[in-house]
């Protein structure tokens, strides 16, 4: 476990195919899947804004303290808030994805997408599954973002 306490998730790097593969010891929930080309902005300033958004979202919620269901965000005493509030100390994944956009001032629409890709159904309902586990949202936000370097821009 690295210093600042998040998993650590191993990934193969593929240099032949160009991609990453996730070991099949992670569950089945979340799979890493290429992101196809029509499905984000190919723009490198879109793509790049993506990128710095989940992996600010991630860093949110990378401790398992700091994350939640059911809300965008709520305090340390579960009060809901919005994800922007001052008052906001845990996240859902999109909740995490919003105040990290609010964050960096970036748009959130194709960092929101490219997680939407890996989880196959809608961020929230995904998030929400009372099955879900810190570590497949932390897995998810990486596949997002390994996808979405893997993404040609024009």
């Amino acid at each position: 476990m690295p210093f600042d306490c998040t998993p650590v998730i191993e990934k193969q790097i593929s240099a032949a195919i160009g991609g990453i593969r996730i070991n099949s010891r992670l569950p089945e929930s979340v799979r890493f899947r290429p992101i196809p080309p029509w499905y984000v902005s190919r723009r490198p300033e879109g793509v790049d804004a993506a990128v710095a958004v989940l992996s600010r979202a991630r860093e949110l919620v990378s401790d398992e303290r700091r994350w939640c269901k059911r809300a965008f965000a709520v305090t340390w005493l579960d009060v809901p808030v919005h994800a922007g509030s001052r008052f906001a100390r845990r996240y859902c994944a999109l909740g995490a994805i919003k105040r990290a956009g609010r964050e960096l001032g970036l748009p959130i629409d194709d960092a929101n997408r490219a997680l939407e890709w890996q989880t196959i159904i809608p961020v929230a309902d995904w998030n929400d599954d009372r099955t879900r586990t810190h570590t497949e949202i932390v897995i998810a936000f990486d596949a997002a973002i390994a996808a979405l370097d893997a993404v040609p821009v024009y």
